[in-house]
């Protein structure tokens, strides 16, 4: 399925759909990066406020951690999210791209954490991640 990308988001997400699970289940240092690193993310609208309707970003993480009432949905994933799993960071073209994490990178944030823990890949993974 072809991904839909607003404008706003082009140069963060990734235009090509990856398989979680295969993220996942790659070998890869876990490196602890400072969360301020990654707050620029929480003003973008990543998520959905709606489940079950696609991809519809339409609300920012930063609007959730400020008023829970904005998403109640978005809500109930933060506060279940465990952040004791590393963010998972595509490395392509000199940029970083969120392959898994940002609802982890929001709670970390929402709790003043100094560091988020990172697993960074390199583009050679594409073709096993891709799908």
């Amino acid at each position: 399925m072809h991904k839909i990308i607003p404008d706003i988001l082009r140069d963060h997400i990734l235009p090509f759909n990856w398989n979680v699970r295969r993220v996942w289940a790659l070998k890869a240092d876990v490196v602890q990066v400072p969360c301020s690193d990654f707050a620029y993310l929480l003003k973008l609208p990543l998520w959905s406020s709606i489940p079950n309707q696609g991809l519809l970003f339409d609300i920012c993480p930063m609007d959730v951690i400020r008023n829970p009432n904005v998403s109640i949905y978005q809500t109930k994933r933060l506060q279940e999210t465990q952040t004791q799993y590393p963010i998972d960071v595509l490395v392509m073209n000199e940029r970083r791209w969120i392959l898994d994490g940002v609802h982890r990178i929001a709670k970390h944030f929402a709790s003043n954490s100094a560091v988020v823990s990172v697993r960074f890949h390199d583009e050679s993974i594409i073709p096993a991640i891709e799908g």
